[in-house]
């Protein structure tokens, strides 16, 4: 029987620290750093990187030197400004294309394929099941020009079949991750507040005056540095109430309504204007960086090119790096695509069963307006909970919600919680595409299901929407299919295995502290059976 290859890909970035682990084609683990050392958006220096890697090595029962190849991403990289290597090709002036070189890494030098930013996040077309599309990545960063003085954030490829060609477009046009992170940072005077200023955004209405000066320098919003990039969007809107006076102001919610409605329209401008220029005719659409998890601008995007299928990653932005390195190195070692089970691929069994005492019990906990803990197999990968590690509730009581998200998480009020509903229901209760499973898309709630899901609805009458099927989720799925059957309503709430400030619980020791966190009735379900159970 022919061994299999071990191979390991690791990425350090900004924020989101990775490691990633194939046998042969077959993606086995992926470890976001913030998972395992406790610490949201996590970034590994160099020695947290290699106790990164032997910690996923030592879960597989493997040691260093089985590793058969190994890749890394090339953004903020410490094993390359060790030897002042530049990521960007003086010719091309483009980041370099994937080349082997030789870095110490667990003590011994290794032979290690390097992969830049863009790639890596482009890699995720090898995730779909597309032969062929269109991959458009943008971010707020990327790889940097020393030459330009500024980092690429976004860029153009193509792919066909296994393989995936950068395209030689300037891209210094379109509106790209800077632009709304300076915004939000604007606003709430704090960094990753992206998620938060959307849901902000609902509250708001778009002011056209708004709109055409955030217009008029939107491109310096998205060549500057932050700090810049505060100081001209003070300039521009002095009249701006200051953080300390509340959130909750109409010229805040204004303006955060107006950034949404511009990038969405540009973004959209952007699709448009590189589909002309490349003249592809693929009728496939892959997105992905960080700006890729903007529901409000994905929706749009789905709205606009209806013809197109579109794909994107559970883990489009920085979470993925690593994952996107693994991929473009299993194709160059195989020539075989990426096996993954997405978005499955964190810690944890491979499968798990449940008896048919399990589903009653948990029901039972919900119809008393309970929190049902869900931590089941493997994590689900990225940056949202997909029902592996999982905070569940009815979703039919504003009151439950409120427990669920304000007093369990302490999460602002005006942030909503996403509802999960199985595939074949969707459209009975939403407005939407028929597929959502990774939790990307708005939906419109239909107006006479708002009074029965009034946990699910968001201030503006939208939902995001996560769909479940039998195959993707066999426990979700029958949990939900009984939880209709029973009350009629096939919707229940999901939101991330967290308290305020945590990562995604790891352990079940993770998992039973927030357990012990939480008041009323409750269950916790580990790999399909009741661990523990308070009524």
């Amino acid at each position: 029987m022919k061994k299999e290859r071990l191979y390991c890909a690791f990425a350090y970035n900004i924020h989101d620290s990775s490691v990633t682990f194939s046998l042969d084609n077959r993606v086995v683990l992926v470890l976001e750093a913030e998972r395992i050392f406790r610490q949201k958006r996590k970034r590994c220096d160099k020695n947290e990187m290699e106790y990164l890697i032997e910690y996923g090595l030592h879960h597989l029962g493997k040691q260093p030197d089985d590793v058969d190849g190994w890749a890394m991403t090339t953004l903020q990289n410490p094993l390359l400004w060790d030897r002042g290597i530049s990521i960007f090709d003086a010719n091309t002036k483009k980041p370099k294309e994937p080349y082997w070189d030789k870095f110490n890494i667990l003590g011994k030098e290794r032979n290690i394929y390097m992969v830049n930013h863009h790639l890596a996040h482009a890699a995720s077309y090898l995730l779909s099941d597309f032969n062929n599309a269109l991959i458009v990545t943008c971010d707020g960063g990327g790889d940097y020009d020393e030459i330009s003085n500024r980092p690429e954030c976004v860029a153009i490829f193509e792919g066909e079949k296994n393989h995936i060609k950068r395209l030689d477009l300037v891209t210094d046009e379109y509106i790209n991750g800077k632009f709304y992170g300076a915004c939000s940072y604007f606003i709430y005077k704090n960094i990753h507040c992206e998620g938060k200023m959307m849901a902000l955004a609902s509250f708001g209405t778009p002011q056209q005056d708004t709109i055409d000066k955030l217009g008029e320098i939107s491109k310096q919003l998205c060549s500057f540095e932050y700090k810049d990039g505060i100081e001209l969007l003070e300039k521009t809107f002095p009249d701006i109430t200051h953080t300390d006076k509340g959130i909750f102001l109409k010229d805040k919610l204004d303006f955060a309504a107006s950034v949404q409605k511009l990038f969405s329209q540009k973004r959209v401008q952007d699709i448009a204007s590189i589909i002309k220029k490349t003249k592809s005719h693929t009728k496939y659409l892959v997105l992905a960086g960080g700006v890729s998890l903007n529901l409000d601008t994905n929706t749009e995007i789905l709205n606009a090119f209806p013809n197109m299928e579109h794909f994107i990653a559970p883990c489009c932005d920085d979470t993925g790096q690593s994952l996107g390195a693994l991929s473009i190195l299993i194709v160059t070692e195989t020539g075989l695509r990426p096996e993954v089970k997405i978005p499955y691929l964190g810690m944890g069994k491979e499968t798990i069963s449940y008896n048919n005492e399990v589903i009653p019990k948990v029901l039972d906990v919900l119809n008393r307006n309970g929190i049902i803990i869900v931590h089941n197999g493997k994590a689900e990968i990225g940056p949202r909970a997909l029902g592996n590690r999982s905070l569940i509730s009815r979703a039919d009581k504003i009151s439950v919600k409120k427990k669920l998200s304000e007093e369990i998480k302490q999460r602002e009020s005006y942030r909503p919680v996403a509802p999960i509903t199985i595939e074949e229901k969707v459209n009975d209760y939403f407005t939407g595409p028929r597929s959502s499973p990774f939790m990307l898309y708005k939906y419109e709630v239909i107006e006479s299901n708002k009074a029965k899901l009034e946990g699910a609805v968001h201030y503006d009458g939208s939902a995001r929407v996560q769909t479940v099927t039998k195959e993707s989720n066999p426990f979700l799925y029958d949990l939900l299919k009984a939880y209709g059957d029973k009350t009629g309503i096939y919707v229940l709430l999901n939101t991330s295995l967290n308290l305020k400030g945590d990562a995604i619980a790891n352990t079940l020791e993770d998992s039973m502290k927030i357990y012990s966190e939480i008041k009323g009735p409750k269950a916790l379900i580990y790999d399909g059976n009741i661990e523990k159970l308070d009524t």
